[in-house]
């Protein structure tokens, strides 16, 4: 197929202002309480993982009675409003010294594992999930309670293959929205080396930071709702999984999402696929092992992912992740229900202490920030007096030197004779 058949402006999903809404906190209540996320954003527009994962499982757990609403990162400094029945929390950096001591709390641990592991308030919440079996684990050494597995999942009502009930056509290209949020990722050292039978297109945050290659055609980033059309236009999606993440096997969306609209994904971490049920997602580490897995035969490709879109759509869900997690949200708000009060003093001098540093290098950043916006302006500016300077020479001396020049030739014996040569013959004219 040609390359226009990868979307150039991929179109929005209608679900975006339902997800919105959720954001905006127009769902908060429910007739079996309220459960609050505490996520890094509540602005959908900024493209947070973390904050559409907690908006998925949030959408669910709607459908199940719960009032839902995001309780974002800026927020973080207040109190949890009473009437907050379970706060679950997505960031390892939240510190629950502010939420009422009756309301229920939960860890999701995503990734970033090992950090999880270090907090010495990880055994206040009153249940943790953890995103595999590994880190599950881990988790486990540090507390003494049971850790429950709950892997993210993925919305079936936004990612699917056909709009309306009838197929779309799809390429034989493959995409990638890994980001670029200024650390460099591993997979760009792959994407600038593999040289496929059609460049991958890439659809990456900061895309004008990005390097191109030969093997790649660089696009801007598009919004989360236009993924489910990217996706359902490309045969292959490539994924990246980040180290703290691979370590772990606590696998990303975009594992679940790309399968839901009808796309083999192509990762860089086998761990954790197994117990997921999705052995066989094709993995690769160089650019070589990249440029086998996209030339799999349509066949071949196309059984395999027929088989774990079924994975994904009978195991995989938010509606099944909300079903899972029922009975663990109850017992946290049993355990819940016997505390009154405050937290603990401590916890709660944490917390606002936390917030306090956050704000501190918030601004730390944001005048580092000036700083070096004024030095590379300071920069552009000797760098154009400099120009300037050199040129100004360089006219200086071809003035001396032509100045040199007509002083050599002024006084040069030819230039005299000429001289005199002329008057005389200036003199004959007058006559």
């Amino acid at each position: 197929m040609p390359q226009s058949s990868i979307p150039t402006a991929p179109a929005s999903s209608p679900l975006a202002d339902d997800y919105a809404a959720i954001a905006r906190g127009d769902h908060a209540d429910g007739a079996r309480g309220t459960i609050r996320f505490a996520v890094s954003t509540a602005d959908p527009a900024e493209g947070k993982g973390d904050l559409f994962v907690a908006l998925g499982l949030a959408r669910a757990l709607r459908a199940e009675g719960w009032g839902v609403a995001m309780w974002p990162i800026e927020r973080w400094a207040e109190d949890v409003p009473d009437d907050t029945t379970v706060l679950v929390n997505m960031i390892e950096s939240f510190v629950p010294g502010l939420v009422p001591a009756g309301t229920a709390t939960v860890a999701w641990v995503r990734n970033w594992t090992a950090q999880w592991a270090t907090l010495p308030w990880l055994g206040e919440y009153d249940a943790v999930w953890a995103s595999s079996t590994i880190a599950r684990d881990e988790l486990a050494r540090v507390l003494d309670r049971p850790v429950e597995v709950v892997p993210i999942g993925v919305d079936l009502d936004l990612f699917t293959t056909d709009v309306d009930g009838a197929p779309t056509p799809r390429s034989d290209r493959a995409v990638t929205t890994v980001n670029f949020w200024g650390a460099r990722r591993g997979v760009q050292d792959v994407l600038e080396q593999v040289a496929p039978a059609e460049p991958i297109v890439w659809f990456a945050a900061n895309v004008e930071h990005v390097e191109g290659s030969a093997g790649v055609e660089l696009r801007p980033a598009v919004s989360y709702f236009a993924l489910p059309e990217v996706y359902r236009s490309a045969a292959f999606v490539v994924d990246d999984v980040i180290a703290p993440a691979a370590e772990f096997g606590t696998l990303n969306s975009r594992l679940y999402e790309s399968l839901a609209c009808g796309a083999l994904p192509v990762t860089t971490c086998a761990l954790g696929l197994d117990e997921l049920g999705l052995t066989g997602v094709p993995v690769f580490d160089d650019a070589a092992s990249l440029e086998r897995a996209l030339a799999m035969p349509a066949a071949e490709r196309d059984a395999l992912v027929e088989r774990l879109h079924a994975v994904v759509v009978e195991r995989h869900s938010f509606a099944a992740r909300a079903a899972q997690v029922g009975p663990s949200l109850d017992a946290a708000v049993e355990r819940a229900s016997g505390r009154s009060g405050a937290r603990d003093p401590l916890l709660r001098w944490a917390a606002l202490h936390r917030e306090l540093l956050r704000e501190t290098e918030r601004e730390r950043d944001v005048h580092r920030s000036g700083v070096e916006d004024i030095n590379r302006r300071l920069i552009i500016s000797e760098e154009a007096v400099a120009v300037v300077d050199r040129s100004r020479r360089t006219a200086e001396a071809e003035r001396d030197a032509m100045a040199r020049r007509y002083d050599a030739l002024t006084h040069s014996a030819e230039f005299r004779v000429l001289d005199r040569l002329g008057g005389v013959a200036r003199a004959l004219r007058k006559r």
